[in-house]
């Protein structure tokens, strides 16, 4: 390396460091050049360092390091990565960020999430770190490597070796096969966040225990039996009936009674389209549900929702930590379901609108009125995502939530649901660009936090 870098990492010409990259390690020695020896390779630009030697670099200072290391070590060519220097003279090139997510077949490589992963992939470059996307069985647990998949500018997404990363960012479905490599990571010190925090069943249990957020969640009854939806009809009139585990809006349920022990139904299928029928007998809607596999099937009250132009809405409060991370709201945004439908969800033909001028046409209030409701709304959503970290802390960090919560006509609020695999395009159709902007940086930044990478303490916001 040049004798700037040198200077920069606070190294001497001819001592010995452990090159570290993940889990792998390598003992090698200093040596100060500007040319490219035979049998060395250009190894990820230490452009960190390079920027604390003022005047030294325009740019990133090369490292050259033997091309059998480099094999050995299973680093990318030709990427930005930041070199640090510890006390016990380790030089830690990195941060490699994993983010877990199944592949599809067809051309759509990681379905409706591709282009958010091609996005944070530019985005990790721009910030010096290497991104990548891999599944379970991607994880060579001999070798301590990933054969992940990343974007490359004129070649499309491209399979190679990785390290472990630092850090793993959780997209994808979970099964015991998934969680077993999970698990295998978090021993070996990579820091994961965005776990899967369990059904809206678990989530309802938890709030309950704090009465300052019981009071937002709707009468929830677990469906066992014929009873429990006869009793929720008589008392309520007409209900939904959910499972506990679903989500996009896919297999809502609206019921409602007849006054003769039957019900008409409506229901949302895996297309989002609405479906209908009635039957005279209950307990054959409910047979049908309990064979389903997307059990428990939870019964709540329709709540008769605001409406904008006669379509339902509520609001998405998308929380995430920062850079430092602190748990913040990023951007709040009312979803409109699409007219004629009970559901409100994008997924399902909804669109998004700001909040404030909704509040304001709806319940009558004034601009602070409005901007007071949204505080309240986005209080609720912090404190529900400071629980779900207590209760989840042992699987990682919650890095962001989407919360869901409704308002009736009267102005009451309703805790729906919250979601750690949660979308982010509603801030775009509602033209909230700086939200936009924030909820596609904000898990990179959280994740060059927790690399340690950033200079900043390992460990997140003590909650």
């Amino acid at each position: 390396m040049s004798a700037a870098l040198v200077r920069a990492l606070g190294l001497q010409p001819g001592a010995q460091v452990t090159l570290c990259a993940g889990q792998r390690r390598v003992s090698l020695g200093v040596a100060v050049g500007t040319e490219w020896p035979m049998g060395f390779e250009r190894a990820p630009w230490p452009a960190e360092a390079a920027r604390r030697t003022p005047g030294a670099h325009d740019g990133p200072a090369p490292l050259y390091v033997p091309a059998d290391v480099m094999q050995r070590m299973a680093l990318p060519r030709g990427r930005p990565l930041i070199a640090l220097v510890d006390a016990g003279n380790e030089l830690h090139v990195g941060p490699f960020i994993g983010i877990y997510c199944q592949r599809y077949t067809g051309s759509s490589l990681y379905g409706p999430q591709t282009a958010f992963f091609r996005r944070l992939i530019r985005l990790g470059r721009m910030l010096n770190m290497c991104v990548y996307v891999f599944e379970a069985r991607d994880v060579d647990v001999a070798k301590a490597v990933v054969h992940g998949v990343t974007w490359e500018e004129g070649r499309g997404w491209v399979r190679m070796r990785f390290p472990l990363p630092h850090v793993l960012y959780d997209r994808g479905m979970v099964d015991g096969r998934v969680m077993r490599v999970q698990h295998w990571l978090r021993r070996r010190g990579v820091e994961q966040f965005n776990s899967w925090v369990g059904s809206k069943l678990w989530v309802y249990r938890q709030m309950a225990r704090v009465p300052a957020l019981a009071q937002y969640i709707p009468e929830t009854v677990v469906l066992r039996r014929t009873a429990d939806l006869a009793s929720m009809l008589r008392r309520h009139g007409t209900v939904y009936v959910k499972a506990a585990g679903g989500g996009k809006g896919i297999g809502i349920w609206l019921v409602k009674s007849d006054g003769r022990g039957g019900c008409s139904y409506r229901y949302t299928d895996a297309r989002c389209r609405i479906r209908g029928g009635r039957t005279r007998d209950l307990s054959q809607l409910v047979n049908m549900l309990l064979s389903r596999p997307r059990r428990p099937w939870l019964i709540q009250p329709k709540i008769d929702l605001l409406r904008h132009r006669g379509r339902i809405f509520d609001v998405r409060v998308l929380v995430q930590r920062d850079g430092d991370g602190v748990l913040r709201v990023t951007g709040t945004g009312a979803r409109i379901g699409r007219r004629g439908s009970f559901i409100s969800n994008i997924f399902g033909g909804g669109d998004a609108r700001r909040l404030e001028p909704l509040l304001e046409e709806t319940l009558g209030l004034d601009a602070s009125g409005a901007a007071a409701m949204r505080r309240e709304i986005e209080r609720i959503a912090l404190e529900v995502a400071h629980l779900i970290h207590r209760a989840c802390r042992r699987t990682g960090h919650v890095g962001e939530l989407g919360v869901d919560i409704g308002i009736d006509r009267h102005g009451r609020l309703w805790f729906f649901e919250a979601n750690s695999r949660t979308g982010r395009n509603v801030f775009q159709m509602a033209g909230m660009r700086e939200s936009a902007r924030d909820a596609l940086r904000r898990p990179m930044e959280f994740a060059l936090y927790l690399s340690g990478f950033s200079g900043r303490p390992k460990a997140a916001e003590a909650v």
